[in-house]
């Protein structure tokens, strides 16, 4: 029963929302590949909304995908640092080896 009543209550908002919600949390744990991959499913289910829906859906779905924008330029800025640390380091290093 408890099953039924909850395959019942899953709409095409909450399911929707549920990608949203799970995209954020992967991007929180830097999965960027998973986070693609519910991008292209996510596309589609936003199809399957109800028009009169999904203006408020996608707007919701807009402001995750601006959180996640933000924690990706982040990451990228880590990434670029740490970069740039190794590329000195290797500077250094040849530098070193020269004398």
């Amino acid at each position: 029963m408890v099953a039924s009543q909850a395959a019942l209550e899953e709409t095409p908002e909450s399911m929707v929302l549920q990608m949203a919600e799970q995209m954020e949390a992967l991007a929180a744990a830097g999965d960027w590949q998973r986070i693609e991959e519910i991008a292209v499913r996510l596309r589609v289910a936003v199809m399957h909304v109800p028009e009169s829906e999904r203006r408020a859906v996608l707007l919701a779905v807009q402001r995750s995908t601006e959180k996640i924008a933000v924690g990706a330029q982040q990451a990228r800025q880590t990434v670029s640092g740490k970069l740039a640390e190794l590329r000195l380091g290797q500077v250094a290093k040849k530098a070193y080896e020269l004398r």
